[in-house]
């Protein structure tokens, strides 16, 4: 009470010193007499602004309505803040009671002035308790609430989908405070209806959609009917039906409602987790809405797979009768039982083999619900060996399908079988004493090469195996005999000879319950091959021949053991084995064996013999066959290993070999080219009017087997001609086709620099060692620079020193074209002194050791090469045999 004594006091002080026009200003300006306007629930601020023009205000403050001063504290909900000289007031979150007059008061020269502002509030429009889905009976006056509010109070108009006037109070409808209200409802009366409020101070206008329901009771869209479910898993029931509003569905097991997290419902089905036979029973389904209710019986069973009780193995002897019994102890429905081959699935009925019987209890049912066993008997009579099989038996019903194999053994006596590793004989041998020779009566045979045999049985039970030798059983040693784990039915013995009469019959037994079986296996000692390989003389050259080999295929020609080694010795003529050559060519089990025996002399006649090799030793030499090599000759044609197609529009690399030299090396080759042929512009095929000539001829140097002929025109066809010369003289000419690319793209793109243009350039002058080639790769260095300068006289510089150069070059092949004609000789071979030295090759002439490997006797006798006026034919096939 004091405290509003002291407020009075003041503001009658303030009221007084008042002057009576103020110097105070409140923003935001009023819409009239000093009003402003504001929305509840939103912020909202005022400022007072004090006129600094003519002096200073000090003291800013804001009164409420009730007169209290509003402090500056931002954690309140209203507050005052001052900035920059002005004042300003904050709401947040206006609310009702904040509407009145506000006072801003301020000391200007010492004189209280202030300045006020109405605040008066409104309020939007907003629904309330007025669901969007309101459902109403049939046949009853019925509401459609609506509720909705705002400052100032709302206008409520209603209006319907589909009908373009406002719906009026009338024999149909009313108009209340809570909302509308239908009379008489109908299903027609369904729609959607339309509740607006407006304010017209305010122009604010806002729409309800109300969607209205005429509420009927269910009605079945599927019922739920008797339904078999599976033991142990998920069931699923449909049951759905329609209304207004939509049902609550309800479920009823013999009368009693589910509950559980086992039953999981939905709208429209029933889902049991893990069902059981404790699940089999009547059940409903209901739907039920404020109209009314229906509900749906049906009946679940509950069907359960079958359940097979352990068989056991079952074992009989061949000829004695088997019976299999498979017993399924409980299933609803009663299960089906059938038999069948674990292995392929085939089933066993007596049809497919009359010595199959099943009988089981067929005549027994379970029509009443309950669970029940069942049986069958799988009878074979008599069994046979064939019957040592996996058997199912197979019990089947609506639930399911369960399976359980057992196995019957028919024991019979072991049956010795043969395959690659076990067999009727086996080789071994006996090792040869170093300290004597091979042959000599003082040679002693000493521990021989160890040998594994095999065993092998089949057999029910499988059999145990036993090694006997003369008699006794076989023991293992670690010396001489070795016996292997067996492996029921495979059995080994590795066996070390001693002696000569290790050699021989070794007995196998194979033991059950049921009998045994018996095998002899000998053991032979093996031989070097008896008989020589068969060797067909297939191509014979001046320094090498050619021999296709096979091995003899006559009884014990390898010695018992195969051959895995050739051994080839040749000699010369006049002379004797003991200087001969060898050369050893593995076989590794080819029928045929392509052997080539070069390092040979031209012209020279050889013996030679060939022997099979085996683990023993050398076998036995064919007969002796005289061969003669050719002589020397001129060289084998070229044999072209470029592709036709060039790598570029006016230069192609070209390669070849040679695939003899003749019996001399080749020391140089000579290229020339001409075109043949062009495509025109329009990339049509044009043949040359006349053929051009041959270009100069370029020579290279062996070992060099290829070149690059550039300068050449795009787009064509060339026809080249390569040469190989020897010291006898040339091959035989053989031209080829090329053909370059069209444009020129291809010629710059080939080098990515100008350094690597450059260099091969100068390869290519070097490579053909032709001075008309040198001068164009130095013209061609230049080439890059002389398109970048622009100095013309470099330009024509460098054609004057071209032409000369090529001039020269011309007069220089014309003067050498004559000589050649008249003296035989070039100009070159005459400056050189060389003219004419390579016409006659002497009788004894041998070549340069680097490039043909001599043959040097191992006997002191010279070697006298033997005249040959006669070459035999290559493909003249000699066998060596005996």
């Amino acid at each position: 009470m004091i405290r509003v004594l002291v407020i009075l006091i003041i503001n009658t002080i303030w009221v007084a010193t008042m002057p009576t026009t103020t110097r105070l200003t409140i923003m935001p300006r009023p819409y009239e007499s000093n009003k402003v306007k504001a929305v509840i629930d939103e912020n909202f601020f005022m400022t007072c602004i004090p006129d600094s023009i003519e002096g200073t205000t000090t003291g800013l403050r804001w009164l409420a309505p009730n007169g209290e001063i509003i402090p500056e504290d931002p954690f309140r909900r209203v507050y005052s803040s001052l900035k920059d000289k002005m004042l300003l007031l904050h709401f947040e979150k206006l609310i009702p009671s904040d509407a009145g007059v506000y006072t801003c008061q301020g000391v200007q020269d010492g004189i209280v002035d202030e300045a006020k502002s109405e605040l008066s509030l409104e309020k939007k429009i907003s629904f309330y308790d007025t669901p969007f889905e309101q459902f109403i009976r049939s046949g009853q006056d019925q509401l459609v609430t609506c509720h909705a509010s705002s400052i100032p109070g709302p206008e409520i108009a209603w209006f319907k989908k589909g009908i373009s006037t406002t719906l009026k109070n009338d024999h149909k409808y009313q108009i209340t405070n809570d909302g509308l209200v239908i009379k008489n409802t109908q299903i027609e009366d369904e729609g959607i209806y339309l509740c607006q409020a407006s304010v017209t101070s305010t122009g604010e206008i806002k729409r309800a959609d109300i969607n209205v329901n005429v509420m009927h009771e269910p009605i079945w869209d599927q019922k739920p009917i008797d339904t078999d479910g599976v033991n142990n898993q998920d069931i699923v029931i449909k049951c759905k039906a329609h209304a207004k509003p939509a049902p609550v569905y309800n479920w009823y097991r013999n009368g009693i409602l589910l509950a559980g997290d086992r039953y999981v419902k939905t709208s429209d089905s029933l889902r049991i987790i893990k069902s059981s036979v404790l699940d089999r029973g009547t059940y409903t389904c209901e739907a039920e809405n404020n109209s009314g209710k229906i509900q749906a019986n049906f009946r679940l069973n509950i069907l359960v797979g079958p359940i097979i009780s352990p068989m056991e193995e079952v074992r009989v002897i061949e000829g004695d009768d088997a019976v299999i019994k498979c017993v399924v102890q409980e299933a609803f429905p009663k299960a089906l039982i059938t038999w069948k081959y674990a292995d392929n699935l085939e089933l066993i009925t007596p049809q497919t083999d009359t010595s199959i019987l099943i009988v089981d209890d067929s005549d027994q049912n379970n029509s009443d619900g309950n669970l029940i066993g069942s049986w069958s008997e799988l009878r074979i009579k008599p069994t046979n060996r064939n019957f040592n099989r996996n058997i199912t038996c197979v019990a089947s019903n609506k639930a399911e399908v369960t399976e359980r194999t057992t196995r019957l053994y028919v024991d019979y006596k072991p049956n010795l079988l043969l395959n690659s590793e076990a067999r009727d004989y086996y080789y071994s041998w006996l090792n040869t004493d170093l300290s004597g020779s091979s042959g000599s009566s003082s040679s002693l045979a000493t521990r021989g090469m160890g040998v594994r045999m095999t065993c092998l049985a089949s057999g029910e039970p499988k059999p145990q195996i036993t090694w006997y030798f003369k008699t006794e059983q076989i023991k293992h040693d670690n010396v001489k005999y070795i016996l292997h784990k067996d492996e029921l039915g495979l059995s080994q013995i590795e066996i070390v000879p001693q002696v000569i009469s290790d050699f021989g019959d070794y007995q196998c037994k194979a033991e059950n319950r049921v009998g045994a079986s018996y095998r002899n296996i000998e053991l032979r000692l093996a031989g070097v091959p008896k008989l020589p390989p068969i060797a067909l003389l297939k191509s014979t050259k001046p320094e090498s021949i050619n021999f296709e080999v096979k091995l003899s295929d006559a009884p014990d020609a390898d010695g018992g053991l195969p051959v895995d080694q050739l051994k080839f010795q040749w000699r010369f003529l006049n002379s004797d084995w003991s200087n001969q050559y060898e050369k050893n060519v593995p076989v590794d089990n080819m029928k045929a064996v392509n052997v080539e025996i070069n390092t040979l002399l031209p012209d020279t006649e050889y013996l030679i013999r060939v022997a099979g090799v085996n683990k023993v030793g050398l076998g036995a030499w064919s007969k002796d066959v005289k061969i003669r090599t050719l002589s020397r000759r001129q060289p084998d044609s070229i044999r072209v290993l470029s592709k036709e197609d060039c790598h570029a529009s006016t230069r192609c690399h070209i390669e070849w070999t040679v695939d003899s030299n003749g019996g001399s090396p080749i020391r140089e080759y000579h290229i020339r080219w001409r075109r043949i042929s062009y495509k025109d512009s329009n990339n049509q095929h044009v043949n040359t009017d006349k053929i051009e000539p041959w270009s100069s001829v370029q020579i290279i140097k062996a070992p060099l087997s290829s070149y690059e002929i550039v300068s050449i025109q795009s787009n064509s066809f060339y026809e080249v001609d390569v040469i190989a010369m020897n010291d006898i003289g040339p091959s035989a000419s053989q031209p080829f086709r090329i053909r370059t690319l069209p444009g020129q793209i291809a010629d710059h793109a080939l080098y990515s620099s100008k350094t690597e243009r450059i260099s091969h350039l100068q390869s290519n002058a070097i490579r053909i060692n032709n001075s008309n080639a040198a001068c164009l790769a130095l013209i061609f260095s230049g080439e890059s620079e002389a398109f970048k300068k622009t100095n013309e006289s470099i330009i024509n510089r460098i054609i004057l020193i071209s032409g000369s150069v090529i001039a020269a070059i011309i007069l220089f092949i014309i003067i050498d074209v004559l000589l050649l004609m008249k003296f035989d000789c070039g100009l070159l071979a005459i400056l050189t002194k060389s003219c004419g030295q390579h016409k006659d090759i002497p009788i004894d002439y041998k070549p340069t050791p680097t490039l043909i490997a001599q043959h040097q006797p191992k006997s002191n006798t010279p070697y006298q090469p033997i005249n040959q006026t006669e070459e035999p034919n290559a493909d003249t096939s000699i066998p060596m045999d005996e």
